[in-house]
């Protein structure tokens, strides 16, 4: 298990100086933050407070999370010219969390972060704030570098919530979920003293009833929580548990037709065609006509939808696949050509954003859907013949040029439009930067040999441009190294063989966390079945692909028949559920929490790299396990 640590970092310091004529000058109070200061000696709601940043990079992006009970909402930190900004702490806040971003790096504290409680005015601890920063670490802890033991963060939220009943209450089902997954005994006795209460309350409210469903559900009660809804329906017939479970039988249902008559049964009942639900009903219609080729039910409920991204999302997604296979183009442009312009009218209105972004963070997530789908839009015209074109909007998809299969396109447009001398300069930037493919190398090599006079001089140029990638690309890997103890385990694989970490000791051993409802898992295994391939020869290479976060009693067939029907020659584990407890118990000793996640281990028994997520790039994964596995044995 880490350390744990503290993870309060806050520094008040508050200088006085004397001078000859004894007064003192008293110098400001501030609150440090690495190389940000805060002009206070303490934050607390409602406050209005200069922060400075004193270091001296050029590149710095900020913002900073405030947090209502278990509710994040993000917040920019613009900093002008003169490197200050102003942060208004909303009245309703209890807590922040700062995340500063130098030179491309988030500021990671040594691993604690920034994290602020607010205080009243008289300079005591809001209730709830220890709870919420313990909350956030758990949800955003990894993707700012911040570390703390499961039972520590999860101490804090319990002792914080039954130490103040004020905010028990906003607190109790996130609390008690946690408990159960704690320690399942001790959650059902804490779950089962909640539901008494409520029980006995009348009249009851409807989150008393949406809390009891909650509760039973947790505990997998299903017969008493659907007794439960069908109580809350009839006290509540309108209320967001009756909207809820219509939403749920529309999920369920697979008949189209009958999915149709529960939308509109919604509608109806409901009135409502334009909120989250009736949106999610209505994309799920709009594109399942559209797959059965009822154009005219296809532009109806396409109509429907009122929000812009989603609305664009969806004609993406059915323009993409169609663009692929070089099928029905007119239908293809037209309805991609309206993604894009939806995505620009989203753009003219930043102020429609969800409370999840910051304005910046919706604004860069805004360009990056406008650019991928300027990508579907452009393979459509290039496959129209219209290369010219699709050359002008590839360029835009092409943005920071990080991805390898849309660098590919590009490069592709531009050779079969003969803009060779362009070829060369752009396919030798995404090669030297990594982010090439091998018909980018292709393509280079046409049009180098259509620009200069014979081949040797292209090995050699492309020699060094990838040269230099491997290099860039392995010091960029290096800065990532750790080494922390790999945590013991033994597991059966699908032959019911118990494989130990123990007796892997000496080698270089790969742990990927997968499983079969994962889609990103489930993307990223024809590269890693090209890694197999490639280290199945070597005695000191091991991948094990652990099944984690999966249940039910048919698991194993499923596992068993995703692997034989994508003919993987991969080594499959079966993590276990802890005892008296909802987690996983390899995935728990090694902190993962989102999958795929990769888990390098070193001959020593080591942790040495640790991936998450997959790039949607075969060929820079591969080229990642290579250089992990290759440091370790170096």
């Amino acid at each position: 298990m880490k350390k744990i640590t503290t993870y309060f970092a806050i520094l008040a310091v508050i200088f006085t100086a004397c001078k000859e004529d004894k007064k003192e000058d008293v110098v400001a109070p501030e609150l440090a933050l690495g190389d940000f200061v805060l002009q206070t000696d303490y934050l607390k709601p409602g406050d209005a407070v200069q922060l400075t940043y004193n270091g001296d990079s050029k590149d710095v992006e900020s913002h900073y999370y405030y947090m209502v009970n278990y509710r994040t909402f993000p917040v920019d930190i613009d900093l002008n010219e003169n490197n200050t900004a102003t942060i208004k702490i909303p009245d309703s806040a209890q807590a922040l969390a700062f995340n500063f971003k130098v030179d491309g790096k988030y500021e990671d504290n040594d691993k604690k972060g920034y994290l602020v409680q607010l205080k009243d005015d008289e300079g005591n601890t809001l209730p709830g704030s220890k709870a919420a920063l313990a909350n956030y670490i758990m949800m955003y802890g990894d993707s700012f570098g911040i570390t703390s033991e499961k039972d520590s963060l999860y101490n804090d939220i319990e002792t914080d919530v039954t130490s103040n009943p004020e905010v028990k209450e906003a607190w109790n089902n996130i609390y008690l979920s946690l408990a159960y997954r704690q320690d399942k005994e001790k959650g059902e006795k804490l779950i089962d003293e909640y539901l008494a209460t409520l029980s006995t309350k009348d009249p009851k409210t409807e989150e008393d009833y949406s809390s009891m469903i909650r509760m039973h559900q947790i505990t997998r009660n299903k017969e008493q929580a659907d007794k439960i809804l069908e109580e809350a329906k009839t006290a509540y017939p309108n209320g967001s548990v009756a909207k809820n479970d219509y939403a749920s039988r529309f999920s369920e249902e697979k008949d189209l037709a009958e999915k149709e008559k529960i939308f509109l049964e919604f509608k109806d009942k409901f009135n409502d065609a334009d909120g989250n639900l009736a949106n999610y009903m209505i994309r799920s219609l709009a594109q399942a006509y559209q797959s059965k080729g009822d154009t005219e039910k296809f532009d109806t409920y396409a109509g429907m939808m009122k929000d812009k991204t989603a609305k664009a999302s969806m004609f993406n997604s059915i323009a993409w696949p169609l663009a692929e296979k070089g099928e029905n183009l007119d239908f293809a442009a037209k309805t991609s050509k309206e993604s894009l312009d939806l995505m620009k009218q989203a753009q003219a209105n930043p102020n429609d954003k969800p409370d999840y972004y910051t304005k910046n963070q919706y604004a860069n997530s805004l360009e990056s859907s406008y650019n991928m789908y300027a990508d579907t839009y452009a393979l459509i015209l290039f496959k129209q013949g219209k290369i010219k074109e699709a050359i002008q909007y590839q360029e835009k998809a092409v943005g920071e040029g990080k991805n390898g299969d849309i660098n590919e396109r590009y490069i592709e447009f531009l050779t079969a439009d003969k803009q060779y001398d362009l070829v060369v300069e752009k396919a030798e930037a995404f090669i030297k930067s990594g982010n090439g493919s091998e018909k980018i190398k292709e393509y280079y090599k046409e049009a180098f040999t259509n620009t200069n006079e014979g081949t040797e001089s292209f090995e050699n140029k492309l020699a060094e441009l990838e040269k230099v990638a491997y290099d860039n690309y392995k010091n960029e890997i290096k800065e990532k190294m750790i080494n922390e103890d790999a945590p013991a385990f033994a597991l059966k694989n699908t032959a019911g063989v118990e494989v130990s970490l123990a007796s892997l000791k000496g080698k270089t051993v790969i742990l990927d966390f997968w499983a079969t409802w994962c889609g990103p898992c489930k993307a990223s295994f024809p590269g890693m079945q090209e890694v197999v391939t490639k280290y199945k020869d070597d005695e000191n290479v091991v991948l094990l692909f652990v099944d984690t976060f999966e249940r039910g009693d048919n698991r194993e067939k499923l596992v068993t028949d995703f692997i034989s029907e994508n003919n993987y020659d991969f080594h499959v584990l079966y993590d276990m559920e802890s005892e008296n407890s909802q987690d996983f118990e390899v995935a728990e000793k090694y902190g993962v929490t989102g999958i795929p996640t990769k888990v390098i281990i070193d001959k020593d028994g080591k942790v040495r790299f640790r991936s998450v997520g997959y790039s949607g790039q075969t060929e820079k994964l591969v080229k990642e396990m290579d250089i992990m596995i290759d440091i370790l044995k170096s």
